[in-house]
C-alpha cells in the first residue's frame, strides 16, 4: 500500500514538472465493502445491521434438508448429522451453503483426523483490493491537503455532456475543465511506463549455460530510446551479434521484415527509470 501511495504522489509530482499546475483534483473511489458481499442490503437497509455470518442457523437448516438429514459420505441416515465446512473457517472458507455439507459424527471425526478427504468448497470472497483502495484514498488525500475530490460518476456525466470519447486521458481534461466547456488544441498523447532499474534475468537454455550480456551492445542498452526507419522505438532485446528487438512503449514486439541492426540505429537517449513516448 505505502507503494502504491508513493507511485501516485510520484506521478502527480512528474505532471507538476512538465506543466504549470495550480491545483489538485483527484478522483477517488469509496467501497461499500458489505454491499459487494451483499447487493441484498443497497435495496434492504434492514440488512445493513446482519454480517456475513448473520443467518447461519437457518444456512445450517437449509444444508440438512438439502441433503434429505443424510450423510453425504457414508449415506447413513437416522443418526446425528452435523454441519462441516468444506473449506475450514481457518483458511477463509465461506459460510455460504455451497461450501457447507452434511456428514454423520464418525465420517466428521475420520475427516478432521485425515482419513477421508472432501473435494469442492468456497472461500469467501476476496476484499482485500476494495479495502486498499479505501485506504489509499484517505491517506492521499492526508498527504495532499489542498486537493479538492471528485468520483468517477461526476466524470462519467460531465463527459457526457460535453460528448466526449471515452479515454483515460480524456477522463483527465474533463476532470480538470469541472465540466467547462473544453478545446483539446493538441492531438498528441504522452505516453509513459514505469521500468525496471536492472535486467534481473542473467542466463537463459535449459541449464542456464548461456549467459545474457546484460551491458552494452554497440554502445546500446536495454531500453534505451532509438531512431530506426524515420520512427522512434524502444530497445526490447540486444545480441551481441549487433542485432536488436524493438518495442512500443507499450512493451509489445514490433515486426520488421528484416532483423533491426545497431548499424542502422541511432540513440535519442539511455534508459531511464521511465519510457516515454
Amino acid at each position: 500500500m505505502t507503494s502504491k501511495i508513493n507511485s501516485h504522489l510520484k506521478e502527480i509530482n512528474f505532471v507538476k514538472s512538465i506543466l504549470p499546475i495550480t491545483k489538485i483534483i483527484l478522483e477517488t473511489a469509496s467501497f461499500d465493502l458489505h454491499a459487494l458481499s451483499n447487493p441484498q442490503v443497497l435495496t434492504n437497509k434492514k440488512l445493513y445491521q446482519k454480517g456475513i455470518n448473520y443467518g447461519f442457523l437457518n444456512t445450517r437448516a437449509y444444508v440438512l434438508d438439502r441433503d434429505s438429514h443424510t450423510c453425504r459420505n457414508c449415506k447413513a441416515k437416522k443418526v446425528e448429522i452435523q454441519v462441516h465446512h468444506i473449506v475450514f473457517r481457518s483458511n477463509n472458507g465461506s459460510d455460504k451453503e455451497d461450501n457447507l455439507i452434511s456428514l454423520c459424527e464418525e465420517c466428521h471425526k475420520k475427516l478432521h483426523k485425515g482419513k477421508i478427504k472432501l473435494k469442492g468448497g468456497k472461500v469467501k470472497s476476496q476484499l482485500k483490493h476494495a479495502t486498499q483502495m479505501n485506504s489509499i484514498r484517505i491517506q492521499l488525500l492526508k498527504k495532499l491537503s489542498e486537493a479538492e475530490e471528485t468520483f468517477g460518476f461526476i466524470t462519467k456525466e460531465h463527459r457526457q455532456l460535453l460528448n466526449l470519447p471515452k479515454e483515460h486521458y480524456i477522463d483527465a481534461v474533463v476532470i480538470a475543465s469541472q465540466g467547462q466547456q473544453v478545446n483539446l488544441e493538441n492531438n498528441r498523447v504522452l505516453y509513459k511506463k514505469c521500468i525496471s532499474d536492472g535486467d534481473y534475468q542473467r542466463t537463459k537454455g535449459v541449464r542456464s549455460e548461456k549467459k545474457i550480456p546484460t551491458g552494452k551492445v554497440q554502445g546500446f542498452r536495454k531500453f534505451d530510446k532509438v531512431k530506426y526507419l524515420k520512427k522512434e522505438y524502444f530497445v526490447k532485446g540486444k545480441m551481441s551479434t549487433g542485432y536488436a528487438q524493438l518495442m512500443g512503449v507499450d512493451n509489445k514486439l514490433i515486426k520488421f521484415k528484416h532483423i533491426p541492426k545497431f548499424s542502422e540505429m541511432t540513440r535519442i537517449s539511455a534508459r531511464k527509470t521511465w519510457i516515454i513516448c
